[in-house]
């Protein structure tokens, strides 16, 4: 076996680890730099991407990304190429950067048309129809399943297939909640069932379990949402198959999440206690986490509130209200530090495509210098041969002084041109840095005002003289408020113009609701899914389905950009 043959051995096995021992799994990676060759570079750091992003080490994977593409061009072998543009475009759909990540992931799909490249070409196609998906673009999402199943079924990798499957049952689901069509359910539920049966018969191969205890946990939902309470056995189920397999691999989102399903089925049937204290094991789950998981902490104390409603016992919904203040805050301090670190992240990116391009450029003006020079020498001696035959010195002495100076001026015209993407450079760095300043600035503006009405809640939560129901719900009714002037100085911020709002409103013929409006306000401060998600409060699956509500109500077509539009309202 060679040296490159043992290189990806070893990045499989550190996919093989990665869910039950992840320091084991970063392990096999940690000799990158000492790798032998551009291809075994290029592959060790683009598997390090996947490890380093799942231990939630964003600065390590963006520097180990910047290594992948240092050697992606040296690279000879294509799965190599192929590899490090697929984990390139997987980062940048984590970071709900979907634009740039189609484009990357279509290149790498392209490096894996071989028989050997089938089930990277597969999990390729997987990712661009997550990008597609919840209604972004069903047309294009039912495209990239079929090719991802199409793909996986040549691999014939029970992981793949798997993939394929959950993929397939994703679409189909999709398709229906946007078309209630009962066969498109039983699809959806036909692909999600062959995944699990497939993880039950090939137990001892499938590496990646976390898929299937996303199938089950899916196939419990669809269950509890669309058909009767007499599922309910259905429902507990596949919630058993999703606890086993994240409870063995600790897979905690999906835990806390078989919590929650199993808490809401509790409050149907009036078992209040024991719905607060699935959620209560969840909550302590989610404490016991390596993770930070503020963000789930303030859903979980949210339910609680609901619960604590429902046992009318006024101090109890205070006390999990501060939890949920306390979290909520502590979720949004960490998605600031979190931007932070990715507008770093892709600065530095930005700083070593820039570098790379000019070394590219670098090195075939040498190129082109060095094929000059042989051809100026080759012509010279010829040159020289026929003038020692034909013509004297003085003629042949000219000569030579004409190819100098031929020469010197290829120099100059090289340096200009170096001088120029220097120039170049400096300008795109001094772009990057005016865009950085800028969007920390309205996160800074943004931080303040909640800030601002935050303590105002907390304000009215330690008073003393607060008790019962009625100041729970006075409670409630100023947060609103505080809601709708936090709205406000957004709007002021971006110096929205007086008719904006009924521009929109005239468009959509009055069918826009007021949260139609908060997203469209949201859109227009240039704020991404993920950041309206956070302070929202919801998931950003649900503000990809409101940006597809809101362009059929506007009646934007499918290739239309929600964005660029509501831009040219402003």
């Amino acid at each position: 076996m060679s040296g490159y043959d043992k290189v990806i051995v070893q990045c499989k096995l550190a996919r093989a680890y990665f869910e039950t021992d992840l320091d084991k799994a970063i392990a096999f990676t940690n000799d990158a730099a000492n790798a032998s060759g551009a291809d075994a570079k290029a592959w060790l750091y683009a598997t390090r991407i996947h490890l380093l992003v799942q231990k939630k080490n964003k600065p390590a994977a963006y520097a180990a990304l910047d290594s992948a593409l240092l050697y992606v061009n040296q690279a000879k072998d294509p799965l190599a190429k192929g590899m490090v543009w697929l984990r390139n475009g997987w980062l940048d759909i984590i970071d709900n950067e979907n634009d740039l990540a189609a484009s990357k992931l279509l290149k790498a799909a392209g490096f894996f048309q071989t028989p050997a490249g089938a089930p990277y070409a597969a999990l390729a196609y997987h990712y661009l129809a997550s990008i597609y998906s919840y209604g972004t673009d069903t047309a294009r999402q039912g495209n990239y399943a079929k090719e991802c199943y199409a793909k996986a079924m040549k691999s014939g990798e029970p992981d793949i297939l798997n993939t394929a499957y959950y993929t397939m049952g994703q679409y189909f689901y999709d398709c229906y909640k946007l078309n209630a069509r009962k066969q498109l359910l039983d699809s959806a539920l036909s692909y999600y069932n062959k995944s699990i049966a497939l993880s039950d018969r090939e137990r001892d191969r499938i590496i990646l379990r976390s898929n299937t205890a996303a199938v089950a946990l899916n196939t419990a939902n669809i269950y509890f949402q669309h058909y009767p309470s007499s599922f309910r056995d259905s429902v507990y189920h596949y919630l058993e198959i999703a606890e086993r397999i994240a409870t063995a691999t600790r897979l905690t989102e999906i835990l806390i999440n078989c919590y929650g399903m199993r808490s809401e089925y509790a409050l149907r049937n009036n078992k209040v206690d024991e719905a607060e204290q699935l959620l209560l094991t969840a909550l302590s789950e989610a404490a016991a986490s390596p993770v930070k998981m503020p963000l789930t902490q303030s859903r979980i104390y949210r339910a609680l509130v609901r619960v604590a409603e429902q046992k009318n016992d006024a101090r109890l919904a205070l006390s999990y209200m501060k939890s949920y203040v306390s979290s909520n805050e502590e979720a949004f301090n960490q998605e600031k530090i979190n931007n932070a670190q990715k507008i770093d992240a892709r600065y530095r990116a930005a700083q070593q495509a820039q570098k790379i391009a000019l070394l590219e450029q670098e090195a075939s003006f040498r190129e082109k210098r060095n094929l000059l020079y042989i051809g100026l020498g080759a012509a010279g001696i010829a040159a020289l041969s026929f003038l020692l035959i034909s013509y004297n010195y003085k003629l042949k002495a000219s000569m030579r002084k004409q190819e100098l100076i031929d020469k010197e001026k290829d120099q100059v015209i090289l340096k200009v041109k170096l001088q120029e993407a220097e120039t170049n450079q400096l300008l795109a760095e001094q772009a990057l840095l005016r865009e950085r300043q800028q969007r920390l600035e309205k996160e800074l503006l943004a931080e303040q005002l909640q800030k601002e009405s935050t303590n105002q809640i907390m304000e009215i939560l330690a008073d003393k003289h607060t008790s019962g129901n009625e100041e729970i719900k006075k409670l409630i009714k100023r947060q609103q408020q505080l809601d709708e002037e936090y709205e406000d100085h957004k709007t002021d911020f971006v110096e929205v113009h007086s008719g904006f709002f009924e521009q929109l409103q005239q468009r959509a013929s009055n069918s826009l609701t007021r949260l139609d409006m908060k997203y469209c306000s949201y859109i227009l401060m240039g704020l991404s899914n993920k950041e309206i998600s956070t302070r929202l409060n919801i998931e950003a699956k649900s503000i990809r389905m409101a940006r597809y509500r809101i362009k059929q109500k506007l009646g934007l077509g499918k290739e239309d950009s929600l964005d660029n539009f509501i831009k040219t309202l402003s």
